[in-house]
């Protein structure tokens, strides 16, 4: 095979490669096509100490890529940065598919790495969804404990709706609700402005029945918007 087959033939290999890896859930290649597709704006967090930033999973993640910056528009808190109004300061997603409460809980200090006077806080939608609730409670509050410490106020939100798992979404909800009465700590209402009353998604604030839609997006960032501005 002569050398200019052989290079065709690297390059094929590679391409489908490439389109391959596409095709595969969470994978580095579709995650950032996937944050080109929902391209909104450039968002550069500042150098200096204060600002928001977002902790959660892939509800507050969307298709951002940490790497880019990228704001993209499945993600609530990104929307948000994208406002040319927003009385919210951007300083980072720290969104990531698929974590429970614990692993977010991990990652505290990287939410802290910016330097935040606000980190707002969305977990537990996978603790449901992996029947692993019990010590979820326990996890927001050594999440609240270490945010502080750290010389940032945590800000929590209920989870949104769910169509696999309603019923114990509402039940966490309560619980949360009740803890951070007890604590004192704030807690933004992230269920009843995407909700059905039977506990599901109302029509159009979700695509695939756990992450909000881009009109559902809109609406958290609205409630993000009232309550920290």
């Amino acid at each position: 095979m002569g050398r200019g087959r052989v290079v065709l033939a690297v390059v094929a290999v590679v391409v489908v490669a490439l389109a391959a890896s596409v095709l595969v859930r969470d994978s580095p290649t579709r995650r950032l096509a996937e944050a080109v597709a929902h391209f909104e704006c450039f968002l550069s967090p500042s150098d200096e100490p204060g600002g928001t930033v977002a902790l959660g999973d892939s509800i507050t993640a969307g298709s951002h890529v940490a790497a880019l910056d990228i704001g993209v528009d499945d993600s609530y808190f990104d929307v948000l940065g994208c406002r040319g109004d927003s009385p919210v300061t951007y300083g980072g997603n720290a969104g990531v598919g698929g974590e429970r409460s614990d692993e977010i809980l991990a990652r505290v200090p990287e939410a802290l790495a910016p330097r935040p006077d606000t980190v707002l806080v969305l977990a537990g939608t996978n603790d449901v969804r992996q029947g692993r609730t019990d010590g979820t409670i326990d996890t927001l509050t050594r999440i609240a404990e270490e945010v502080e410490a750290g010389g940032a106020t945590p800000v929590f939100a209920t989870l949104p709706p769910s169509a696999e798992f309603p019923d114990e979404t509402v039940a966490l909800n309560e619980r949360l609700r009740v803890w951070a009465d007890e604590r004192g700590v704030e807690l933004l209402d992230f269920w009843t402005p995407l909700a059905d009353p039977d506990g599901t998604f109302a029509e159009g604030m979700s695509d695939d029945g756990t992450h909000p839609s881009l009109e559902g997006a809109e609406v958290l960032a609205d409630v993000v918007a009232d309550a920290l501005g």
